[in-house]
């Protein structure tokens, strides 16, 4: 803005100034306004969500814990269907696994296992559904495909869980020695008092020795 020499011209400059203006800028105050309460609403509106994924998921367990499983099941298949991109939803395939599987639905639990795998984004839920899904293939036979799933990505703290179901698969698919390496790795990997290692070492010594399969091989030619 020019340099005027009197107070009426700086008024005067002013208001032509603001008339040429005015509408810009009450468009951008109108337009940032509108931004913020948007943003605002679409924060309340995702939290309000939300909520509302968590107290559904909850009913879900309390309906499981008192032995309702039919109206779990409802509240799952409502976490699934208007919840699918909340994290809940993978809680609740979960969940709903083991009401197919109590219910003798074996293919149904597997299918809500792969959905979970593919679509969550939790480390914790993967490995779960992972290792479930994995148990499911042992149970079907399919020893092949078992060890395929236990062997895809990284494992993390859950090496030692992954290391013994693969012994368990091995030791079922008549590999002592595979079942063997992998009973080893899940002991190396377990703190001295973790709990269930007593069990673990059991399957490991019911493998017997490799000296006393040969021996045992041998006397019986």
């Amino acid at each position: 803005m020019d340099v005027y020499t009197t107070e009426e011209q700086q008024i005067e400059a002013i208001k032509k100034w603001w008339n040429e203006n005015k509408w810009s800028l009450i468009g951008g105050v109108v337009i940032g306004v509108g931004a913020l309460w948007g943003g605002r609403t679409w924060l309340d509106n995702q939290q309000v969500f939300s909520e509302a994924a968590s107290t559904s998921y909850q009913m879900m367990l309390e309906h499981m814990s008192s032995g309702r499983n039919d109206e779990a099941a409802t509240q799952g298949a409502q976490l699934l269907g208007q919840f699918s991109d909340t994290p809940y939803s993978s809680l609740a395939a979960l969940a709903m696994a083991k009401l197919k599987l109590d219910g003798g639905d074996a293919a149904a639990a597997s299918s809500h296992l792969r959905w979970a795998l593919d679509n969550t984004q939790e480390d914790s839920v993967r490995h779960e559904s992972r290792l479930r899904l994995a148990k499911l293939l042992l149970a079907e036979a399919k020893h092949d495909d078992a060890l395929a799933l236990l062997n895809a990505g990284d494992t993390g703290v859950y090496t030692a869980r992954y290391e013994q179901l693969k012994g368990d698969v091995n030791s079922a698919a008549g590999k002592p020695e595979s079942a063997r390496t992998a009973y080893n790795r899940a002991l190396t990997s377990m703190a001295p008092t973790e709990r269930g290692r007593e069990l673990l070492q059991m399957k490991l010594d019911n493998l017997g020795s490799t000296h006393g399969q040969a021996v045992a091989g041998a006397m019986s030619q």
